[in-house]
């Protein structure tokens, strides 16, 4: 299936219910927020973060999750319920999705740390010097972090992060839509299958994903609420190429 097949698939099972699914996915939005909102009763700056962390780890990622079934279940031809927001709290699913968002976050923040190690060590070495020997290298901190070669680097390392985070957001959404579909298998099984789901669909993956720019940018401009509206959209897209791998290469 092209492109196309998949945003064509995605409207037509979404006739009838498109306000639903923008409803729903603004109720998310709500709902997550609301959780986060939670921690502000804390007196303490440190607490307050520390506690919106613990809920959006624990609660939050569940509502996010839930657009991910929302998703698939439309676009396999079924109609959305508000019931679904809550789907991840089921016993089958929630042990095994909070691993699957635990390890998603644990994953992006040592990519990143590995990633952005080299221009941590230029910066720090460069603020080392100044504060070892003064005004006498105040210049050449300057030059050293203003350099065209510090900022290729930078340039770089930050295309390279973006292109690897987009490989694991996918592959773990992937996860999330396989433990809805096979809640018996082990965390590292899904992982597996939703890896074997995307080998070389991964380029026309992200192709559809960045189809969806100008829907995202004229929801924009229609007054915010239009961001919604593109958002079941390209829900529904996505999970009609995972439907699709899955008939392929599972059925």
């Amino acid at each position: 299936m092209t492109i196309s097949n998949f945003k064509e698939t995605a409207k037509n099972r979404l006739q009838g219910q498109w306000l639903k699914m923008a409803a729903f996915i603004f109720l998310i939005a709500i709902l997550t927020t609301v959780v986060q909102q939670v921690s502000t009763v804390f007196n303490s700056e440190s607490a307050r973060s520390l506690a919106a962390f613990i809920l959006l780890c624990t609660i939050g990622f569940a509502f996010s999750y839930a657009q991910n079934f929302l998703g698939l279940y439309v676009a396999r031809g079924g109609k959305a319920d508000i019931s679904m927001l809550f789907v991840v709290f089921q016993k089958p699913y929630y042990s095994k999705m909070l691993f699957v968002h635990l390890i998603s976050q644990i994953v992006q923040y040592v990519i990143g740390l590995v990633i952005f190690i080299p221009i941590l060590l230029s910066s720090g070495m460069a603020v080392y010097l100044n504060m070892l020997f003064g005004s006498r290298v105040t210049q050449y901190t300057v030059d050293s972090v203003m350099s065209l070669g510090f900022a290729s680097l930078a340039v770089i390392l930050l295309l390279l992060y973006l292109v690897i985070g987009v490989v694991i957001s996918v592959l773990f959404n992937f996860a999330v839509w396989v433990s809805f579909d096979y809640p018996e298998l082990s965390l590292k099984e899904c992982f597996a299958r939703a890896w074997y789901l995307m080998k070389d669909r991964w380029g026309k993956y992200i192709l559809l994903q960045l189809s969806f720019i100008g829907w995202f940018i004229l929801g924009f401009i229609a007054l915010f609420v239009g961001v919604f509206f593109a958002a079941a959209y390209a829900q529904t897209a996505s999970a009609a190429f995972y439907d699709q791998a899955v008939k392929e290469k599972l059925l």
